[in-house]
């Protein structure tokens, strides 16, 4: 393959994204994983605050500033030339992130117009709000027993950071999550064909075990691990074991409202999707 430059996939709360970079992990000596970079970045935040503000969302901050540093770090570690060990061959970065993340981390989105961000190969994981809104508001209520937030459904972030590249011209990529569940090898073989990778048959089968880049250094964070745990003892992609065992429930208004504000950005996501 020519291009080398980094696979970037965006994608929302409950999507399944970590069971998307399975395929890729199985491809060690080929690719270089980064999972969302930029929660760690939050996580330490939230535990050293601004002393002068005493917050730890960056928009409330009267220095913007004090992130850029940060934030082009990251991009940096993006596009840092990684090697298999065993061939001393350059591999491709896959980098996955939370689109709400990215837009909280960057002071306005015409901070993308970085090179370095719009060089990447842009891609999409979607999936529908009505399965993505439930799975979430049973996760922060039965595991760790936190309010529901109605504004991390991240789908409307999504749509942002599609359009900001869509308008560009950089044509992302958009994959649905149901789309690659049914037909895990029909869709990655197209993915890779789009994204300019030879697909493997080893991209669809893989060991359940626990996976070193989904996890944070120094940092347990409860909700991050009962995210990435389907994936981790999973085998294959219709092939989920869980462990957590919800009883059947009834909703309430907030989970219906948060799925009708994001339905309109999935569906609109949707329209593009390979």
């Amino acid at each position: 393959m020519s291009e080398r430059k980094p696979i970037f996939l965006l994608s929302h709360p409950r999507s399944t994204s970590h069971a998307l970079l399975r395929p890729f992990l199985q491809r060690s000596q080929e690719f270089h994983v980064l999972s969302e970079p930029f929660l760690e970045f939050f996580i330490d935040i939230g535990l050293s605050k601004d002393v002068k503000n005493g917050v730890a969302d960056p928009s409330k901050h009267s220095d913007l500033s004090l992130f850029t540093p940060k934030v082009l770090s990251i991009f940096d570690d993006v596009w840092k030339t990684y090697y298999d060990e065993s061939s001393n061959k350059p591999k491709r970065v896959f980098w996955h992130e939370h689109s709400a993340l990215l837009l909280k981390a960057i002071p306005g989105i015409s901070f993308l117009s970085n090179p370095q961000f719009l060089e990447m190969t842009h891609t999409f994981l979607i999936r529908n709000p009505e399965k993505s809104i439930r799975s979430l508001y049973k996760a922060v209520n039965f595991i760790i027993d936190r309010s529901f937030d109605k504004n991390t459904g991240g789908l409307a972030q999504s749509k942002q950071i599609f359009d900001f590249l869509k308008d560009l011209n950089k044509q992302p990529i958009v994959i649905d999550s149901d789309d690659v569940i049914n037909d895990p090898e029909g869709i990655l073989k197209k993915y890779c064909e789009l994204i300019g990778e030879e697909f493997k048959e080893e991209m669809i089968k893989w060991e359940a075990k626990s996976i070193n880049e989904f996890r944070f250094k120094g940092t347990k964070n409860t909700l991050s691990e009962l995210m990435v745990h389907n994936a981790e003892n999973s085998t294959g992609f219709n092939k989920f074991t869980n462990k957590y065992e919800y009883p059947e429930i009834e909703y309430p208004q907030i989970v219906y409202d948060t799925i009708a504000e994001n339905k309109p950005y999935y569906d609109y996501l949707y329209k593009f999707k390979i």
